[in-house]
């Protein structure tokens, strides 16, 4: 379900207690709790002799394990890079002693950690599965020994194994995975990244997901990247739904989306999986210190997301731009208030700066992408165009010394002021009118348009007038009614002898009429209509300080 941004959408964890817990422990990086786990003893030997490792692959780790400082390693990688990676893949493919896994993917976490093109060795080490498989089969590791009641699953595993497999996505040889020309059914991809053990297997559960024999022909077009990729988004969309760890999963799935995101081809996936909507209930809940990571990544992913034109509905249905406001608002790191203002400007704007996605460069890693001709416009997208004023307006108070972040929120407030002065043009207007469904846009509210536009609803022997009467008759939409009384209302007040002329029309009748409609505003509107078309002289009526009030509902029945 879409969440409300003003409401609040179903608990993301299963208790007060656990979200409470799930957000003192949200800052742990995939880093943190290395230590711990490098500090047990695995007993090498002992899987060499069961045959499970090779003593040359043994040899490779513990020269790996045993080097002095970060300097030796980078010579040992330098020398025999690949080899050192194929003999982790091998242990974490034949081993399945939980403390000899969990070692080894500490290891890998942080060599690749240390430099993320390290996960490239992995891609040149060979063996099968592939790389891609051997951590796609660690998401779902079971421990048996586990004390938490409402998992079996080895957190702690599927956690590091999700961030080398992110990274080695990342890193992958062949950029362009092949995604973006539609060939596959991405709604219809497994949630299981264990599917894609193997890019065969892989590529075969995608293919089923396509549909028959048409399928077969996707599974030989496919390859392990892009099999993989389309198991694993719908995998992180379902632990953002239902995480496996408490206070875990949900922060690992975010920063591994925060990678991938940066791959056009996911972007795609990620909003046909309502990524949209459960990633913005996010960025409203994430504030305070332990959570400034979660809370940056989070940024991130939207941030990336706006380069993407369907996105750009989900974000304004689903509160995210109400909550990149809130962000950018209250985030006391610069970094985290400048992904949040480069996002918002790219939905102000259409997303994308104008540029084709992925323009220039063949994996989309580069985040690019134009607004299509079928998407809203940006005066949808930022609903509220007054708190985003006042939020850029604050923003550009606070002493930032990043250069983009400046142009940003200068961007943002020339943007917020164009947008409202093409939303009060009479043209905006009188198109909006003769379609027949009506918006509370700027023009409706705003006193300086009824000013100067009042006597144009004469134009052309009342037209629009007429067609505001109309509505009051015939539309079956409560918003359209209210709006449309509500204009009738300031009309008459700001045209002369107008309440005369609406009167002679019909639009009394109809207004008093809606008086009692099943609609609350509506019926408030109606109010205010009639007893404008009622009273003289209707702005000097009822102001602070002064003044008689407005004739009550029983007054004007009497009136009437």
């Amino acid at each position: 379900a879409e969440p409300n941004p003003k409401g609040r959408r179903q608990p993301l964890h299963r208790s007060t207690e656990q979200h409470r817990a799930a957000r003192k422990h949200a800052m742990i990086s995939p880093t943190d709790d290395l230590a711990p786990v490098l500090a047990k003893h695995v007993p090498w030997d002992t899987h060499v002799s069961a045959r499970l490792v090779s003593a040359q692959d043994a040899d490779l780790i513990r020269r790996f394990d045993q080097a002095c400082d970060a300097d030796a390693q980078r010579a040992l990688l330098a020398e025999v890079g690949p080899q050192v990676a194929g003999a982790m893949l091998n242990v974490l493919r034949n081993v399945t002693h939980q403390e000899t896994v969990q070692y080894t993917l500490a290891m890998i976490v942080g060599m690749v950690s240390a430099d993320k093109t390290r996960a490239a060795l992995f891609h040149r080490a060979g063996g099968e599965p592939d790389a891609y498989g051997t951590f796609s089969r660690l998401l779902q590791r079971v421990d048996w020994f586990t004390q938490e009641k409402d998992s079996r699953i080895d957190w702690w595993t599927q956690e590091k194994a999700l961030f080398c497999l992110a990274n080695v996505i990342d890193q992958r040889p062949t950029r362009d995975m092949g995604l973006s020309g539609g060939a596959v059914d991405l709604a219809g991809a497994s949630a299981d990244p264990a599917a894609a053990a193997g890019a065969g297997a892989a590529a075969a559960a995608a293919a089923a997901g396509a549909g028959g024999a048409e399928g077969s022909g996707v599974a030989a077009r496919m390859g392990s990247a892009a099999a993989t990729v389309v198991q694993l988004v719908p995998w992180l969309c379902n632990q953002l739904r239902d995480p496996t760890h408490l206070a875990r999963s949900v922060p690992s799935a975010v920063s591994a989306l925060a990678t991938l995101l940066a791959v056009r081809d996911v972007r795609p996936l990620m909003t046909r999986n309502g990524g949209v909507a459960l990633l913005a209930p996010l960025l409203r809940s994430c504030t305070g210190p332990h959570n400034m990571q979660l809370h940056y990544e989070a940024t991130l992913c939207v941030w990336l997301l706006t380069f993407h034109p369907p996105a750009l509905a989900a974000m304004a249905r689903s509160g995210a731009v109400v909550g990149l406001m809130e962000v950018a608002r209250t985030a006391s790191k610069e970094k985290v208030v400048r992904v949040a203002v480069l996002a918002l400007r790219n939905i102000a704007e259409g997303g994308g700066r104008g540029r084709s996605e992925g323009a220039g460069h063949g994996d989309g890693s580069e985040a690019s992408g134009p607004l299509g001709s079928d998407s809203l416009s940006s005066a949808d997208l930022i609903a509220d165009e007054a708190a985003l004023r006042k939020v850029v307006q604050n923003l550009k108070l606070r002493d930032f010394t990043d250069e983009e972040l400046t142009g940003a929120l200068t961007d943002l407030e020339g943007g917020v002021l164009a947008r409202q002065k093409e939303a009060s043009s009479w043209e905006r207007y009188q198109r909006e009118v003769l379609s027949g469904s009506l918006e509370w846009s700027a023009a409706h509210t705003d006193e300086g348009f009824w000013r100067e536009s009042a006597s144009k609803l004469t134009d052309n022997n009342c037209q629009l007038l007429r067609v505001l009467v109309k509505l009051l008759e015939a539309s079956r939409e409560a918003r359209t009614l209210a709006v449309a009384c509500h204009d009738l209302g300031e009309f008459a007040t700001h045209y002369p002898a107008g309440r005369f002329l609406v009167q002679d029309i019909g639009g009394k009748e109809h207004a008093m009429r809606l008086m009692v409609h099943a609609d609350s505003e509506v019926r408030k509107q109606a109010l205010l209509c009639t007893q404008k078309l009622l009273v003289a002289n209707w702005k000097f009526i009822g102001h602070s300080g002064g003044g008689s009030a407005a004739p009550d509902s029983g007054a004007l029945a009497a009136t009437a």
